[in-house]
């Protein structure tokens, strides 16, 4: 089964695939890919100490890359800031990433998040003082057919007409000696490419923690360890947010919490259309005379050079692991279904049983999941990463004695639409949503200064109106 990314079927599809039987569903229980209790892989912040404060301008719940972005365009906008995180800051997706700061072919709702990020990646180090890892050195991608160049043609030639933020695009076709550089001792005959000139990317294990840290310097307090259980009202709009150490008072939240932003939501009585998506990634040493910088190849091979010199390698095969919301969200995610290169798999194991275990309401003077799940993530599915591995070994038989330095699995929310949420919530005046950034690390400097926008009520520096809560009826 082949779907493009980030469209996948989702819920009702799989109870399809259960009912053909022994030959589908024992693949699908052996499968690696399951949600569980793990250690940040992320360089370690030291939070606030002390108690937390009694008021603050604005919360921010979560200290991924969304919550700190956000907080930091806030604090630079003189508002006090406390984010309480239930885990360690980038603990969970954030330093898990791929990580590639790009825009190439990207969607004309998407395009604007991602060309803003790639200006504002690019002055990250110098502007906080310190090195987030963040390098621009270049994307390739090799064009495999006519068709296929057609449309990289057709999508430089409309978004360089008016790219926006004073800043062109990039983005050009490649071939000949340009592009054997690019790619030096591929084995395919690869003849022509596009080229991301101002592409770049970020160690995700480096790149939030040093946001963390310069968003201190600036007077963001962040609280880890402590998990927000809930939000409280006065006539109608937000007065407190209730933490397991205690309340802080404050008329604006913003929730900023991945994967775990459906289950707080819904505590609430809001529903937030998204699903789980997990993935898998691993990192490798590095070796003379490899290709620099991203590389992106059609048939399955996809790396990332770091700052230290080693490579992410990410297989982009992507598990969608049966659990409740399955079949509540299924049917709005069935018209996704297509032809693509990413491959979906599914997975039928412990999560299905604990989504039906898990609470899904509670009050706030209660434990919640958030307080059971510090850090959660999927586990990695080997049998992807050493596939992924050993073809990067035949197409680039320089990678031969190549080790694998560490492996690890993500999980990303995604909405059907494929687009972001960053919004007000209509029923909560006061409280705000930035989360189901598919590509969080390369548009979450755009989506932190709307989110930011928005809380003080200002008209968003990019139309948000495609991101907002409001097109789920």
């Amino acid at each position: 089964m082949k779907i493009s990314r980030r469209n996948f079927l989702l819920g009702l599809g799989a109870t399809g695939v259960v009912a053909g039987g022994a030959s589908v569903l024992v693949p699908m229980m052996q499968r690696e890919g399951t949600l569980v209790n793990t250690k940040s892989r992320a360089l370690h912040v030291d939070g606030t100490e002390g108690p937390l404060p009694k008021e603050s301008d604005v919360v921010i719940i979560g200290a991924g890359i969304q919550g700190i972005m956000t907080a930091i365009n806030l604090a630079e906008r003189g508002l006090s800031v406390t984010i309480c995180e239930k885990g360690e800051v980038a603990g969970e997706m954030s330093g898990r990433a791929y990580s590639q700061i790009i825009s190439y072919k990207t969607s004309p709702h998407i395009f604007p998040l991602h060309h803003y990020g790639k200006k504002v990646w690019r002055g990250m180090n110098e502007k906080i003082g310190m090195d987030t890892s963040y390098r621009t050195h270049g994307r390739v991608e090799a064009i495999p057919h006519e068709q296929e160049l057609a449309v990289v043609e057709e999508w430089i030639k409309v978004n360089s007409e008016n790219p926006g933020f004073d800043t062109p695009l990039k983005t050009r076709i490649i071939k000949g000696e340009e592009l054997a550089a690019r790619l030096p001792g591929a084995q395919s005959k690869w003849t022509i490419g596009g080229f991301e000139e101002d592409a770049g990317s970020v160690d995700p294990e480096t790149g939030v923690s040093m946001l963390a840290r310069y968003a201190m310097q600036i007077g963001v307090k962040i609280y880890t360890n402590c998990a927000v259980r809930g939000i409280e009202t006065a006539a109608g709009k937000i007065s407190d947010v209730v933490t397991e150490k205690g309340s802080i008072k404050t008329s604006s939240v913003v929730l900023a919490g991945g994967i775990w932003t459906r289950l707080f939501m819904g505590n609430m009585n809001v529903d937030i259309p998204t699903l789980n998506i997990y993935l898998s990634q691993q990192r490798v040493t590095a070796v003379p005379g490899a290709p620099k910088g991203n590389v992106h190849l059609p048939n399955g091979i996809h790396f990332r050079e770091q700052a230290d010199g080693t490579y992410a390698v990410a297989p982009r095969i992507f598990t969608s692991s049966i659990v409740k919301d399955s079949f509540i969200l299924g049917p709005g995610f069935l018209h996704l279904l297509g032809g693509g290169e990413l491959p979906l798999e599914f997975k039928m194991g412990p999560d299905l049983w604990n989504s039906f275990t898990t609470k899904t309401s509670w009050k706030n003077d209660e434990v919640t999941p958030f307080e059971e799940y510090r850090v959660a993530m999927a586990t990695p599915n080997n049998e992807h990463l050493d596939r992924v591995f050993n073809k990067m070994k035949a197409e680039f038989p320089v990678f031969k004695d190549s080790k694998v330095v560490e492996r690890w699995g993500a999980a990303i929310n995604l909405t059907s639409d494929e687009l972001p949420i960053i919004s007000e919530v209509p029923q909560y005046p006061g409280l705000f949503i930035n989360t189901a950034t598919g590509w969080g690390m390369t548009e979450s400097p755009a989506s932190g200064q709307i989110t930011a926008d928005l809380v003080m009520g200002k008209t968003p520096f990019i139309d948000a109106t495609p991101y907002s809560m409001k097109r789920f009826g």
